[in-house]
């Protein structure tokens, strides 16, 4: 269309809305209800402002070489923190939650889900 984008500190402030919201609070009808705006502006402003982001990536996001100081520093502290049974093995974790049959006894609470079960989440090493 023919129509002028919203300045940025708007389309901004409609991402963070976005964003920083979740589940039926981020409808995209309320937040255009909250700003003032139709529901497509409110798609168009996060996708302009997702994409600004990601163009950024490569400035701000970089891996340091094989050689730098820094690998070297993180291998160290790997290594002293590294449970012996996965060394040269690789863990795969899916996040499958199994439920569980009743409450545990010890620490029972951090066994609760965010659907109202208590479930261990499933952890698998390969070698």
């Amino acid at each position: 269309s023919q129509n002028r984008q919203l300045p940025i500190a708007i389309q901004l402030a409609i991402f963070l809305n976005c964003v920083g919201h979740y589940g039926n609070a981020i409808l995209p009808e309320y937040v255009a209800q909250c700003a003032g705006v139709g529901t497509g502006t409110v798609h168009n402003c996060t996708n302009h402002v997702m994409v600004a982001i990601l163009d950024q990536h490569d400035i701000f996001i970089q891996f340091p070489g094989l050689d730098s100081e820094d690998v070297a520093r993180a291998w160290v502290y790997t290594q002293n923190r590294l449970c012996p049974e996965w060394h040269n093995g690789i863990l795969a974790a899916d996040g499958s939650a199994f439920r569980l049959f009743a409450k545990p006894a010890m620490h029972g609470e951090t066994f609760f889900d965010h659907k109202s079960n208590y479930s261990l989440n499933c952890q698998a090493s390969i070698y």
